[in-house]
């Protein structure tokens, strides 16, 4: 398993928090979750192979 580490505006990262929370709730490790199915849409959006 990779790790990245990013930073964020801060309210880029507010915004995507709240969004976690209200889709997924406030488990441990949602943040994670959400964060690598955001990066795999964004794949499968830009990828041209």
């Amino acid at each position: 398993m990779g790790k990245i580490n990013i930073a964020l505006d801060d309210d880029v990262e507010e915004k995507f928090r709240k969004a976690v929370y209200q889709r997924m709730g406030m488990k441990k490790g949602n943040i994670s979750k959400a964060l690598e199915e955001a990066i795999e849409h964004w794949i499968k959006t830009y990828d041209k192979y």
